[in-house]
């Protein structure tokens, strides 16, 4: 591993803070703190979507899928792709969960968030949109919508046009309020979508026009950004897998019909779909767990693999001064172990480990404390996993493999069943998951009944 940082966190407090769940966002925070971790993750995806991305030329476009586990590290390797490509794109980072109903959404809400954010970048520039363009999209909306300057001026506080600095322009003002009704109650919702849906040949196009107008200003006043816009659209995994079968498999063409390259994030859970996701998207570029197990197909208790387990502790060290914080380095490997390569996982367990130390009065973690962390991860699953689906994950931890079904793709999206890569692509139940007496129990079963 290379040279650690200065100043890391060398007591409770402070390593509770830096081993936040939350992905690096800011430069300083993944020039400090990420890791790569393609080389144990067994895989080129994150590498691929970079390379595909130099491939485009300018007023080239496409669309990728980026997917893995929730928590497993898309969204900080998607935070370096914005900072390796704002040279030549104008890239526009949207977080779906805060745009949209997750639980409830639709590719046409998808273009609202898109043709909005592409607006606002564009006037905070000081460009326009070409007259004709902008009233054409403006008098069809208000015509479906039955929306008019004055009633879109009355959703639109005073503070709100205050607090950017600039003169909202109309259109953001509109599709604002689409957003915020389409957000609201399933009356809304339900009216808005029908008459968006009323012409949507149309709705694709003006779109498309005002996102070709909106390259040429934009490569007009910054050369720079040959390539145009990069969209990504982040935490789109957080849409549970009935809204991602539909998003992505029903209507995966309209994901693809705009006119700029698009990252968009799904849950895991999609590419085991019996549609056949490749035949709609290129093949996904799929984020799966570090790996820190050696595969044996007929080996239930799998042996650990020195590598990932070595990349998933260096984690923790690149934020925490191990021999301050930590009784023995020995205990690092128990959270590596714990957290079956996934990134999240890891750094609930060691934060809720350094809250439980300082909350029994001691200055470090101790094995006890490390115990209690795992068995409070372990009940959340408890809590949350019906009876019924011990068998399915007995099945997962003796086969390596998945069923291709509804309850293969709930155990992957809820997280009690992780994705690895290497020679094969195999299955594993999570680790905590592991430990719960009603998976032992599943499991005893199975092997005495097989």
């Amino acid at each position: 591993m290379s040279s650690l940082p200065a100043n890391r966190a060398n007591t409770l407090k402070a390593a509770f803070r830096v081993c936040d769940v939350a992905p690096l966002v800011t430069s300083k925070d993944i020039e400090r703190y990420y890791v790569n971790l393609s080389k144990v993750r067994k895989t080129e995806a994150i590498k691929k979507i970079k390379t595909r991305l130099d491939f485009l030329e300018p007023a080239e476009f496409c669309s990728l899928l980026f997917t893995g586990h929730r928590g497993c590290g898309k969204s900080t390797e998607l935070r370096k792709i914005q900072q390796e490509w704002e040279s030549q794109y104008k890239v526009i980072y949207i977080e779906a969960d805060a745009e949209l109903d997750i639980l409830d959404a639709e590719y046409t809400d998808l273009y609202l968030v898109i043709i909005k954010k592409v607006a606002d970048v564009l006037y905070t520039s000081e460009l326009n949109f070409d007259t004709q363009l902008l009233n054409n999209f403006e008098s069809w909306f208000k015509e479906i919508t039955q929306e008019t300057e004055q009633t879109v001026e009355r959703s639109v506080s005073i503070g709100t046009q205050a607090e950017v600095g600039i003169k909202i322009p109309f259109i953001s003002k509109l599709l604002g309020k689409i957003q915020a009704q389409i957000k609201g109650g399933d009356k809304e919702r339900r009216t808005v979508r029908q008459n968006l849906q009323k012409d949507i040949g149309r709705l694709q196009a003006d779109i498309n026009l005002l996102l070709g107008d909106a390259f040429v200003k934009l490569k007009s006043k910054y050369p720079e950004y040959e390539k145009g816009f990069l969209i990504i659209f982040d935490n789109l995994d957080r849409v549970p897998p009935n809204v991602a079968k539909h998003l992505f498999c029903d209507y995966s063409f309209q994901l693809q019909s705009l006119h700029c390259t698009i990252i968009y994030t799904a849950p895991i859970s999609i590419v085991y779909s019996e549609n056949n996701l490749s035949n709609s998207f290129d093949t996904p570029n799929i984020v799966p767990m570090v790996n820190i197990y050696e595969f044996e197909q007929y080996k239930n208790e799998l042996d650990y693999n020195d590598e990932g387990i070595t990349a998933i502790t260096s984690l923790i060290e690149q934020r925490v001064e191990v021999d301050a914080v930590f009784e023995s380095r020995q205990l690092l490997v128990d959270l590596a172990k714990a957290s079956g390569g996934h990134i999240r996982q890891l750094m609930q367990i060691a934060s809720q480990a350094f809250l439980t130390a300082a909350t029994r009065d001691r200055d470090q973690v101790t094995a006890d404390d490390i115990i209690y962390a795992i068995k409070q991860e372990q009940f959340n699953f408890e809590r949350s996993i019906p009876t019924k689906y011990y068998s399915a994950l007995a099945a997962v931890y003796m086969n390596k493999d998945v069923s291709k079904d509804e309850i293969g793709r709930l155990m992957l999206f809820s997280l009690w069943v992780f994705e690895y890569n290497g020679k094969n692509r195999w299955n594993y139940v999570n680790p905590v998951v592991r430990q719960i007496h009603a998976f032992q129990e599943a499991v005893k079963s199975a092997t005495s009944n097989p």
